[in-house]
């Protein structure tokens, strides 16, 4: 004996697979990934005399998503020792947002195009 039965508003029959819709992972389809063709930009650390190198540190964790903090320390000697430093690459939106941010928390920050 069969029963009916709905699966995901999709009206079902016992032992029969419901096909896939739209929204759902079709098993051995793959699908391509189209890569940004927007140049990318520098999000560029200026050195100051006013934030304590701890701070600096904190704040590149902080903001900029999985830096790590030997990369926080690097990027901020650069920084201190050359004037400024690229902490990241990225497009332009993100790059904007950590410029923002590294802002807020009062570091000096800039971007350009890479």
């Amino acid at each position: 004996m069969k029963e009916d039965y709905a699966v995901s508003g999709v009206a079902v029959t016992a032992g029969a697979v419901p096909a896939a819709t739209g929204s759902e992972t079709v098993p051995g389809k793959t699908t391509e990934r189209k890569s940004s063709t927007e140049p990318p930009y520098k999000v560029i650390l200026h050195n100051d005399d006013v934030n304590p190198m701890e701070h600096v540190v904190a704040t590149l964790i902080k903001v900029i998503p999985r830096m790590s903090e030997q990369r926080a320390v690097s990027v901020m000697i650069e920084a201190h020792t050359n004037g400024q430093a690229v902490a990241q690459k990225c497009h332009k939106e993100l790059a904007e947002l950590y410029e923002d941010r590294l802002r807020s928390e009062g570091l000096i920050a800039t971007i350009e195009p890479d």
